[in-house]
């Protein structure tokens, strides 16, 4: 034997060492492509599965909000109604409050005469009625406004 035929006789030895050894990773390699080849059949029937599934919860979702902006809009006209009474009763105590202000001030005014002027017993109550007297008209259109 010569040193090329040694040289292809060592390749030889070596490459059926490397066949030996890659024999089992080689097989799991197969049996990995087959499962994979199984699971890939699989597939197609899967997915219509799932699809037809979030088909019908989209379906659902779609009828429960229906259902929900149906509902909204059947109730919104009371929450308008609600909010126009609270807007139209904050008016009525804003504009009585004011008023009650106002005859309170002028309460004041006619109490501070009589205060300053140095009214006492029968002349601070005749100066009291004739207060009264002369804003009689304004007192009664106050009293009918607070009473509605």
């Amino acid at each position: 034997m010569d040193w090329l035929g040694i040289g292809v006789l060592i390749i030889g030895i070596a490459f059926a060492v490397l066949v030996v050894i890659l024999i089992k990773p080689l097989k799991n390699l197969g049996d990995v492509t087959e499962n994979l080849k199984e699971t890939t059949a699989k597939l197609p029937g899967t997915m219509e599965t799932v699809t037809g599934q979030a088909q019908l919860v989209l379906n659902t979702s779609n009828e429960t909000i229906g259902n929900v902006n149906q509902q909204v809009n059947e109730i919104t006209p009371l929450f308008q109604i609600v909010g126009d009474t609270g807007e139209a009763a904050r008016s009525l105590t804003n504009s009585a409050l004011e008023k009650t202000t106002k005859l309170k001030s002028r309460t004041t005014d006619a109490a501070n005469l009589s205060r300053r002027e140095r009214y006492q017993g029968l002349y601070g109550l005749l100066s009291f009625l004739y207060y009264l007297k002369e804003n009689k008209q304004e007192i009664k259109v106050k009293a009918e406004v607070l009473n509605k």
